[in-house]
C-alpha cells in the first residue's frame, strides 16, 4: 500500500476513512447546491449568499451588506453584485436596520425560503429522519464532531 493513499498505521487509515466519508456528503451536498443553482437560475455564489443570510437569521445575526461581503469572502463591489442579483430576482429584500435606521439589513424573502424548501425539503427531510435515527448521545457525538470539523476547516 502506499502511505500516500492508504495509511499504514491502522488508527490513522480509520481515521481517514471517515474523512473520506465527509468528504463524500461534501461532494453529494455540492452537487444538489449546484442542482438547485441551476433549476432557480442562480449563481453558486448566490446560493452561498442566501443559505448565509438564513444562517443569519437563524442565528439571530443582523446580516447586512458589509457583514455578507464577510461571509463570502469577496469585496464588496461583488457582494453588491450578488445582492442586486438576489434583489432583482426576489429572493433577497433589503430592510432598515432594527439597531440603525440609516443602514440596510438584508433578509431572505418568503418565495425564496419557500423555493429552497420545495427543492431541498425531502433532502432535509430524509438527513432529519437519519438523525433521528441516533441516540440523543450519538447526536451530541457527531454534533461535537461536526463542530470540530467545521472548526478544522477555519
Amino acid at each position: 500500500m502506499r502511505e500516500g493513499v492508504t495509511p499504514a498505521d491502522p488508527e490513522r487509515a480509520a481515521a481517514l476513512d471517515v474523512v473520506h466519508l465527509l468528504r463524500e456528503v461534501a461532494l453529494r451536498y455540492d452537487r444538489a447546491v449546484g442542482e438547485f443553482a441551476r433549476t432557480a437560475g442562480l449563481h453558486g455564489t448566490d446560493v452561498r449568499a442566501l443559505v448565509s443570510l438564513l444562517d443569519a437569521e437563524r442565528a439571530g445575526v443582523e446580516a447586512t451588506p458589509t457583514w455578507l461581503a464577510q461571509q463570502l469572502g469577496m469585496t464588496s463591489q461583488a457582494t453588491t453584485a450578488v445582492i442586486h442579483r438576489l434583489e432583482a430576482a426576489g429572493h433577497v429584500e433589503r430592510l432598515r436596520s432594527r439597531t440603525d435606521g440609516r443602514s440596510a439589513r438584508l433578509q431572505v424573502s418568503d418565495t425564496a425560503v419557500a423555493l429552497g424548501w420545495q427543492f431541498f425539503g425531502p433532502l432535509l427531510d430524509r438527513l432529519i429522519i437519519t438523525t433521528q435515527a441516533l441516540d440523543p448521545g450519538q447526536q451530541t457525538l457527531v454534533k461535537d464532531y461536526l463542530t470540530a470539523v467545521t472548526d478544522a476547516l477555519g
